[in-house]
């Protein structure tokens, strides 16, 4: 852990969350994983040992703490941990409006897939479960990929859930994820055929309608002072 030895808090706070993977974890752990394997879905990049060792350094810092289970490790946010939503939340909307869209090749179809998810609004979807298929064109396998809509939220799968299927999407892993964050409209992708529906009108309307937006596309939730003290 780098040590800045300096007395200014933004120092000290970085020394524990400047570490790599450090928050991303901790988002996992904000959206409701607590399992091991559960965090470890949201950071496909990372090594188990690595995960556990930032798992061990958030713990000995009072961030995180390890919950008593037989089985798999389960880990949940302690209530300094928990205060950290706002942090997080707000370098989401940051990046959002900051940075560039991301690149094509660190799109990853599973994690893209899961945030779409976590973003759905169950209010939103249909009463009985239903399946939207999805086939991304540029990636190695697998390539075929569902949706699942519930009143209990949604979930993907690269099997087939043999549900009734409402629509189709063809398409890249950017071109969703380019709707998805904001940087283009469902309209202009539709109309420069990066994404194509198979289905009724009807079915395309709900589908779009259901899947939504990432939520760092809205405004920031409250009025940014142009000036931070620090």
């Amino acid at each position: 852990m780098t040590a800045y030895r300096q007395h200014c808090p933004v120092a000290t706070a970085a020394e524990v969350l400047g570490q790599s993977w450090t928050l991303l974890i901790v988002r996992e752990l904000l959206h409701g994983s607590s399992r091991l394997g559960e965090i470890a879905q949201g950071v496909p990049g990372m090594t188990s040992a690595l995960l556990a060792r930032r798992l061990k350094q958030l713990t000995e810092v009072g961030v995180v703490t390890r919950l008593a289970s037989t089985g798999e490790a389960r880990f949940a946010l302690t209530p300094a941990g928990r205060e950290l939503g706002p942090v997080v939340e707000h370098l989401g909307y940051w990046g959002r409006r900051w940075m560039p869209p991301p690149r094509s090749g660190d799109l990853n179809p599973r994690l893209l897939l899961l945030d779409i998810c976590r973003g759905i609004d169950p209010a939103r979807l249909p009463r009985e479960r239903v399946a939207l298929h999805l086939r991304f064109s540029e990636v190695p396998p697998p390539r075929w990929w569902w949706l699942i809509f519930s009143p209990e939220g949604a979930s993907s799968t690269e099997s087939d859930p043999r549900l009734p299927t409402v629509a189709r999407i063809d398409c890249t892993v950017s071109a969703l994820a380019g709707v998805w964050l904001g940087h283009r409209t469902w309209r202009e992708a539709l109309a420069e055929r990066a994404i194509r529906f198979e289905g009724t009108r009807e079915a395309v309307r709900n589908t779009i309608g259901w899947l939504g937006r990432n939520r760092f596309t809205e405004p920031w939730p409250q009025k940014q002072n142009d000036k931070a003290t620090v």
